[in-house]
């Protein structure tokens, strides 16, 4: 059988490399889990787009030597460029992730996966250079929509940078979310405080105003 993987980084698409990520994330010992050939078998499927039940006839040799060169690859230096072209258009990533507009938050929270969505999550992290993430003009009419960005980046979108933005942005906006779980829970804290407050000053109206019975 004639397996085909990536030969780079860079070839490697954003959906293998999310389900890479997904697999090799939490707390798993690669170095034991890559002595399993059923590991390597999924692996391999992952980056040739084989299923398993049909890697399961090749012969070992096969799918070692194609799973070593995909872990070369996967170590290969990268570094994140938070720019892309593609058909000619610069698409860029601001770093300072503070600076997502309020727009892009609220569609960044309907993805239920960024594991089964790295498109929509690439289309709100990356946008058309000089422009704001789908923004509008005077008849508010957005002139650089999401599904635009989406088609494009499933044209074209190089490994390397995905890899580096997504383990940048998966850190980035777990402490986000942390940061406005912290948030909400001192707001409801104080809306608590005050709540007891206005409860315990209409009681002493209705006791009297120095709290005394009438």
């Amino acid at each position: 059988m004639n397996i085909s993987v990536p030969s780079s980084l860079s070839d490697c698409s954003p959906e293998q490399l999310t389900k890479w990520v997904f697999l090799s994330s939490g707390d798993i010992n690669l170095d034991t889990l890559s002595d399993s050939l059923d590991f390597r078998v999924q692996v391999v499927s992952i980056f040739s787009g084989v299923s398993k039940p049909k890697l399961y006839n090749a012969d070992a040799k096969g799918i070692t030597d194609a799973f070593n060169h995909i872990m070369t690859i996967l170590n290969q230096p990268y570094e994140l460029k938070a720019e892309v072209f593609i058909d000619g258009q610069r698409y860029v990533f601001d770093k300072e992730f503070e600076h997502i507009t309020t727009g892009a938050v609220i569609d960044m929270k309907l993805i239920e996966s960024v594991y089964d969505s790295p498109y929509e999550v690439l289309s709100i992290l990356y946008i058309e250079d000089g422009m704001k993430y789908n923004q509008v003009d005077d008849n508010d009419h957005v002139m650089n929509p999401t599904a635009k960005r989406i088609e494009a980046f499933k044209r074209e979108f190089p490994g390397d940078e995905f890899l580096s933005v997504f383990a940048f942005f998966l850190d980035r906006w777990q402490k986000l979310k942390d940061a406005i779980f912290a948030l909400t829970i001192a707001q409801n804290q104080i809306q608590m405080m005050k709540t007891k407050d206005e409860l315990k000053k209409e009681l002493q109206i209705l006791s009297g105003s120095n709290g005394q019975p009438i």
